[in-house]
């Protein structure tokens, strides 16, 4: 069985990082000309290395970075996905500034599984002691506990015990997981002649097959994959942790005035996400300095450069409760950046000064789509702290954004996150079973919250009918003002929500189901007058304006209307329902007697005028009284 692995050099210019990478695959990293003539790293270097274990076997791709100041931009590009670093100090020079630089680097990035190499050791006469000095140097940093191998690329001492402690490291490296969201971030490109554009990286996230579609992030273009290589070997699928080529044929690479692919790019399984100009991270800073550089504080809306896996950009650092961030301390920050990129929370980045001369600290993505409004709140520390707490559980990031918007989308709830779809749904599942969700109308929403709202509607319905006993509901429009912090998006499901709660929908209200419409004391008397009016005018009403000239008068007659004594028969005419009862009775005789009957002869029967009558025999054959028939009425 086959594992494939990621090893990274760290560490100072000089030091021997290329000669020992030679010395353990056999292949010179250094391929550019320059790079031979100076003797010196500039770009990134690639090499393939197997150990076997017994009826396993190792097989990893080694990335050498540069050690020199003037190429750490490129040295970050290199290791931001590791499984194991080889960190290279030189016995006979020691700990020195891109040494420490480098550990910082390394740091931010989360690569605790770190070997120290100690190269040059034939030259060096004591190498015990240069062991217990570099031990001292390193007390209190994330390798002080490393394990340190003297070597000689020169002689190859060494050489064999450094690969079995390698061996060792890398058995107990976890497993990469495929959540079914490959990620390839390119750290080289280009088109030989006849095979299209070709693009290298470290694949994470998933597997990817030959004839698969992958989008190039942040442009939103999609390519399919025509053939795949590990180390030389073609392949039909790339595992995660491999160094992978793909030959892409149909995607344009980038050149002046045209759109394409290019370094820092990344590759990624189609619909994971968005690219975003904005991020909130848990940003922290190492407490060493770095020699040769005075320790200086990080300062709100500071300018810095972001790395991220093989890209960087500038971006603008906003502080979530302080006005700068000092060596050794961390804190919530918002990076604002100069163009768009991809990101998954729980991704790393590293952060340097805006002239590129210093690494200032790294940080922790917890949100990749993040609103700028209202960033140095304690809202949102409140929402942002959780998740810096425990970057990597997807339960906390549910919980979060759960609290904070008070639903979880059924569809894709977690925006950019780096989980397998059967990891969110087990914990949404168990947040269900927890009474922590509630399901509702397809929704998932935040229990107690929701239960907070549905409580605060049944009150505000009972206070309503209290105050409005003549109106059979509430108005949902006067409802959801009193529940302002309830979306329309989800207020649209309270209504069917009180209905399991034993409210009962009305018209365009609720109302309680034990509500029965009355009167307030003081309306009464204009209701009983209004009624008289109707009932003693019969068939002759007065016109329904005349009847609610004042505000009380008004409110009693909508009452009568509401509560069946009275029919409101168009927007002038209004009858009484006895009076309606009567003329019900009399045109039903008629018809019985006659077969049929004409508007003109019912009116005539009734004694009645043509504005009252006309509307009234609409209103019979609404109720199912009569049928009308060209100019005849018969009964149904």
């Amino acid at each position: 069985m086959s594992s494939y692995l990621v090893l990274g050099t760290a560490g100072h210019i000089d030091h021997g990082k290329s000669s020992l990478v030679k010395c353990l695959t056999g292949s010179d990293p250094d391929r550019l000309p320059e790079e031979k003539k100076r003797g010196v790293t500039i770009e990134l270097g690639f090499a393939h290395m197997s150990l076997e274990d017994g009826d396993s076997s190792y097989e990893i791709g080694i990335v050498d970075v540069p050690g020199h100041a003037d190429f750490v931009n490129n040295m970050v590009a290199g290791v931001g996905a590791l499984d194991l670093a080889i960190f290279i100090i030189a016995a006979d020079d020691g700990w020195m500034p891109q040494s420490e630089e480098h550990l910082h680097i390394l740091s931010y990035l989360g690569i605790k599984n770190i070997v120290i190499a100690l190269t040059k050791s034939d030259l060096c006469e004591d190498v015990p002691f240069s062991i217990e000095v570099l031990r001292d140097e390193l007390i209190g940093t994330s390798i002080a506990d490393a394990p340190i191998v003297p070597v000689s690329s020169i002689t190859g001492e060494g050489v064999d015990e450094l690969k079995k402690v390698l061996l060792e490291k890398l058995k107990l490296c976890p497993p990469h997981t495929d959540s079914g969201k490959a990620r390839l971030a390119i750290d080289r490109i280009f088109s030989p002649k006849g095979t299209g554009t070709v693009v290298t990286g470290t694949l994470s996230g998933g597997a990817v097959n030959l004839g698969e579609t992958m989008t190039l992030q942040p442009l939103g273009l999609d390519t399919k994959i025509r053939y795949i290589q590990n180390h030389n070997q073609s392949l039909e699928t790339a595992q995660s942790g491999m160094r992978t080529a793909l030959n892409l044929p149909d995607l344009p690479i980038a050149a002046p005035g045209k759109t394409g692919a290019q370094r820092g790019h990344s590759l990624c399984t189609p619909g994971i996400g968005k690219s975003t100009r904005t991020l909130d991270i848990h940003l922290q800073r190492l407490a060493r300095p770095i020699p040769g550089f005075k320790p200086r504080a990080l300062k709100n809306t500071e300018t810095v450069v972001l790395h991220h896996g093989s890209t960087r950009c500038h971006a603008r650092v906003i502080l979530n409760d302080r006005t700068q961030l000092n060596p050794g301390e961390e804190c919530l920050a918002q990076l604002r950046l100069e163009t768009p990129l991809f990101f998954l929370t729980g991704d790393r980045v590293v952060l340097r000064d805006g002239s590129q001369q210093s690494t200032l600290g790294g940080g922790t993505v917890l949100d990749t789509q993040p609103k700028r409004q209202g960033f140095r709140t304690e809202k949102r520390a409140t929402f942002l702290q959780p998740r810096a707490d425990n970057p990597d559980d997807v339960r906390t990031y549910l919980t979060t954004l759960l609290h904070r918007d008070h639903q979880l989308a059924p569809v894709e709830p977690l925006p950019n996150n780096p989980f397998h779809s059967d990891t969110i749904s087990a914990a949404i599942d168990s947040l269900l079973a927890e009474n922590i969700i509630v399901s509702h109308d397809g929704l998932f929403l935040d229990a107690d919250w929701w239960n907070e709202q549905l409580d605060a509607a049944g009150k505000a319905i009972k206070s309503w009918h209290q105050k409005r006993p003549d109106i059979p509901s509430m108005p949902l429009d006067e409802l959801s003002k009193l529940l302002p912090d309830v979306p329309a998006s989800i207020f649209a499901h309270l209504p069917s929500a009180m209905e399991q709660r034993g409210y009962q929908s009305s018209g365009k209200g609720l109302a309680s189901t034990s509500h029965k419409l009355t009167l307030p004391d003081e309306i009464a008397p204009e209701a009983n007058a209004i009624l008289k009016t109707l009932e003693q005018s019969g068939l002759q009403p007065p016109n329904k304006a005349d009847l609610t000239a004042t505000a009380k008068s008004d409110q009693a007659m909508k009452f009568l209307i509401r509560s069946g004594q009275a029919i409101e028969l168009d927007p002038k005419v209004v009858i009484s329902t006895s009076v309606r009862d009567a003329a019900s009775d009399r045109v039903k005789a008629f018809i019985t007697e006659k077969g049929q009957a004409t508007a003109s002869e019912l009116r005539q029967h009734l004694d009645s005028t043509r504005k009252v009558v006309m509307p009234l025999l609409e209103h019979l054959d609404a109720i199912g009284l009569t049928v009308r028939n060209d100019n005849f009425r018969t009964l149904k």
